[in-house]
């Protein structure tokens, strides 16, 4: 019979209880599978993120979140629907509910109104700024005005533009969709620095020729989402197993995590050893069972302290790493039974900010004591609300060990107990920025001075320029006072030398007639002159006047053709009319018009040796549209500027050919605008010019 031989014999019975416990221990060892059917299928985003989670070359997902999410949907029988996506558009995915999980999601408030996460962290993370090997970038203020490559909508983005602008530095961000985009626009020179998480960074910078510069900042926490107030059951399970598999330092959780963290030399190390361990595992299996569940038992009676001291531990060290590379310093307090806290650490530049030892900092009182006394309230009101669980970035001034006053930035995250909820702890980093608060101080007194100064010199011009006013008016004034002094005798030698020449008073010989004819042409070329010397001075003297009445225009253009008609002919020039017949009544100043009409036709037959002078007029946008085209000798392009100025004439010099006061053109100028119009040019050298000047059919009086 087999059960008494076997109760007799002690060696067979040793033999088959070994040979149990390690049949027990090879099933412990091996994945539970689910039975029978899955209990949910769970949709799951998967974006590229290496090591974290991707997309691998095989068209699957993997990376440390997706191998725990594996371990996890084993134990809970869900089946897993895997959904590629772009960051942003996962994000968009989870917020409608149309995916029921997103992994290597970093906590935010702003996330936290869209999005559940479960309590403890899948992992941590900071980010680290990578550059170009071609740029020296070693400090944050070397990224000023820089071009930096980040993921579009990632927690990076918010958080290096907040820090760049609240150190008083900017820089042009430049979305990507992906990770790997951030380091190919890098690459490539699309962008000077990229900023990445430290597992993506870290694992690619090499391939894509990068460095890795001391730049870090944003430690944050990892986790998986769910849409706002959907599948908590999910969340509530990861929470289970993180509890126990995040204190156990050989659980899954820890092999997941060290493959993906050195993932080349471990796999190396897993293959060299694999048989190895399980030839060890075999033959320590009965003692290792007993063992285990001694440590099980223990580790069930001390997790409640391990995670009251859990997150205090990750931040104390992720801080310590990051202090490593850092200019400020990184501490860690804990707060005491009286509500004071009380400094753990410091890492970093701490002796250099502060001027003390961590031991002297102690003594003397730690950080309430080194504060300014007027900023007190400040540190009360930020303590306020890290007791509300929210972080704070302050400003606030510090007394040195030598009682030289410095400013710092302090970044403060809280520590909350996980069951009653109060703070039991801060971490964060400070900041040295007197400099910055001294170049600021400089800044407000040179715009102070500089205000002062062109205020003081706004009101010099302004004095100048009522100067320039006023000597202006007394010169028109005085112009035209003169202009009219000089026109009565003028007008009393043309009239007398007219009599004479009429021989009223005797026949006059042919020398005599031909000087008194040179007399008659020199005092109306000088009238003319004086006419328009006094028409600009009354322009300008503000005593000119325009009169607003309807009249014939096409009546004007011939009245004007007529009294240059004689010229026109004294040089055998062809001068023709063009009137629409949509041209009748203009409300304006008839005179004035024709005026500007004999001045232009003057001007065209002055220049124009041969050839024809044509004067065209049209309604077009209830405007008189009037254009004269000549023939003529045309205008330099560099002379154009000079047209319609003032005393300003084309033909000058003693070389001279054609006479003329050079105001007409601007006269013409000043009442085509005084009536509501507009005056242009158009010419070519040695081919002729137009001129075109438009009026308003109807024009109200100013």
């Amino acid at each position: 019979m087999l059960f008494p031989t076997i109760h007799k014999n002690k060696a067979g019975w040793s033999w088959y209880a070994c040979l149990f416990v390690v049949l027990v221990m090879i099933f412990i060892a091996l994945p539970v599978q689910a039975v029978g059917a899955a209990s949910r299928t769970v949709k799951v985003g998967v974006y590229q993120n290496k090591p974290k989670i991707f997309i691998n070359d095989s068209g699957n997902p993997d990376g440390f979140f997706i191998d725990l999410l594996k371990e996890i949907a084993t134990r809970e029988s869900w089946s897993l629907d895997y959904v590629p996506c772009e960051w942003e558009a996962c994000l968009a995915l989870l917020e409608t509910n149309q995916i029921d999980l997103m992994p290597d999601v970093a906590y935010s408030s702003e996330r936290d109104k869209l999005f559940d996460f479960h309590r403890i962290p899948a992992a941590e993370s900071w980010s680290r700024v990578y550059a170009n090997p071609h740029i020296q970038i070693n400090r944050f203020d070397q990224l000023n005005g820089r071009r930096v490559a980040i993921l579009k909508g990632s927690i990076q983005q918010v958080e290096l533009s907040k820090t760049m602008q609240d150190s008083g530095f900017y820089l042009v961000t430049i979305p990507a969709n992906s990770l790997e985009e951030v380091f190919q626009l890098t690459a490539e020179g699309s962008a000077d620095a990229a900023v990445v998480n430290q597992f993506f960074g870290n694992y690619y910078y090499q391939k894509y020729g990068l460095v890795r510069t001391p730049i870090v900042f944003n430690a944050t926490a990892l986790y998986f989402a769910t849409a706002q107030g959907k599948n908590q059951d999910l969340l509530d399970a990861i929470d289970r197993y993180l509890q126990v598999w995040r204190d156990d330092p050989i659980s899954v959780y820890t092999r997941i995590l060290n493959r993906w963290l050195e993932p080349a030399s471990i796999n190396q190390w897993v293959k060299n050893i694999q048989w190895i361990v399980l030839l060890i595992l075999f033959l320590l299996c009965l003692a290792g069972g007993w063992i285990l569940m001694l440590r099980h038992q223990v580790r069930d009676r001390t997790v409640h302290l391990v995670k009251l001291n859990q997150a205090l531990s990750e931040s104390e060290e992720r801080y310590r790493l990051i202090s490593t590379v850092a200019s400020d310093y990184m501490f860690s307090s804990r707060l005491q039974p009286d509500g004071t806290l009380a400094l753990n650490w410091v890492a970093g530049a701490f002796e250099e900010i502060t001027g003390y030892t961590f031991e002297e900092y102690i003594a003397m009182g730690g950080w309430r004591a080194a504060l300014h006394p007027d900023d007190v309230a400040i540190d009360e009101r930020d303590l306020e609300v890290l007791r509300s669980n929210h972080p704070v970035i302050s400003e606030i001034r510090t007394l040195k060990k030598n009682r030289q006053v410095r400013w710092v930035r302090v970044y403060a995250h809280p520590v909350m107990d996980e069951n009653s909820h109060q703070l039991v702890g801060i971490y964060g980093a400070v900041q040295d920025i007197t400099e910055r608060k001294e170049i600021e101080a400089q800044i407000r007194q040179m715009n102070t001075i500089l205000e002062m100064r062109v205020a003081e010199r706004t009101a010099e011009l302004a004095r100048a320029k009522e100067r320039a006013e006023s000597a202006d008016r007394l010169k028109s004034a005085f112009l035209a006072t003169m202009s009219h002094e000089l026109r009565t005798p003028l007008n009393s030698i043309i009239g007398f030398t007219g009599i004479l020449l009429m021989g009223l008073v005797g026949p006059l010989e042919a020398e005599q007639e031909k000087q008194l004819n040179m007399v008659q042409d020199s005092a109306r070329h000088l009238l003319e002159l004086i006419n328009d010397v006094l028409d600009i001075s009354k322009i300008e003297a503000g005593q000119f006047e325009i009169f607003h009445e309807p009249f014939d225009f096409p009546s004007a253009i011939h009245k004007s053709i007529e009294k240059v008609m004689p010229l026109a002919e004294k040089k055998r020039l062809v001068l023709t009319a063009e009137i629409s017949p949509q041209v009748d009544t203009l409300t304006g100043d008839r005179r004035r018009v024709e005026q500007i009409l004999i001045n232009l036709l003057s001007n065209a037959i002055k220049f124009t040796e041969r050839g024809r002078v044509h004067i065209a007029c049209e309604v077009a946008d209830g405007r008189i549209v009037t254009s004269i085209t000549d023939t003529g000798i045309g205008i330099k392009p560099e002379q154009m500027d000079a047209l319609f100025q003032p005393f300003s004439q084309l033909d000058s010099g003693i070389t001279r050919q054609h006479e003329g006061t050079g105001l007409g053109l601007s006269i013409c100028k000043r009442l085509v605008e005084a009536m509501g119009g507009k005056i242009w040019v158009e010419s070519e050298w040695n081919k002729g010019s137009k001129f075109t000047f438009t009026l308003p059919l109807e024009r109200k009086s100013i």
